[in-house]
């Protein structure tokens, strides 16, 4: 999502400094009292004059404005989950959050009777919240999470709070 942002913030400035020097160029030509470059002033002011807000065309662009407008702002106000995580040893130093929910759950397949682990990695400012799904017998709980602790220990991962492990016996446990 950051790549997007930036390519949306630089085309966005991009266009408003074209149109900031346009403006520039058409206010300097009419101070000097020469055609104007790009807009045909009458033409123009002719249609600022006869055009309506209830006509249709102008409607529709509006609402398609506005929508528009709406998606950006869910956009940019959606809470979505981070693809990097900091780390506690420094600083600038991060981890990639799909590659740690694959090492905790290879941590968690290794404890004896545990099969098809899955990791959810969460993160609530700068504590780690663990999520491990698996097959397996509930006796083996305990033995899961220290293995998962183990790992995040290895990893650097700040104060976690919150290991949840969920085993289930002989189904699913997506």
């Amino acid at each position: 999502m950051r790549l997007v942002n930036r390519v949306a913030s630089l085309l966005l400035a991009l266009v408003l400094l074209a149109g900031g020097l346009l403006v520039v160029a058409e206010v300097i030509v009419i101070a000097l009292d020469r055609p104007s470059l790009v807009v045909d002033r009458a033409g123009w002011y002719g249609t600022l004059t006869t055009t309506r807000l209830g006509q249709p065309e102008i409607r529709a662009a509006a609402v398609g404005v506005a929508v528009l407008g709406l998606l950006i702002l869910i956009g940019q106000l959606r809470r979505w989950t981070p693809d990097r995580l900091p780390t506690g040893l420094a600083d600038g130093w991060h981890l990639q959050r799909r590659s740690v929910e694959r090492r905790l759950a290879t941590a968690a397949d290794a404890v004896p009777g545990v099969t098809t682990a899955t990791a959810r990695l969460r993160r609530r400012g700068t504590v780690w919240r663990a999520q491990i799904r698996a097959i397996g017998d509930a006796s083996a709980r305990p033995a899961v999470e220290t293995a998962v602790r183990r790992e995040l220990d290895r990893l650097a991962a700040p104060a976690t709070e919150h290991v949840g492990v969920d085993l289930v016996r002989g189904g699913n446990a997506t």
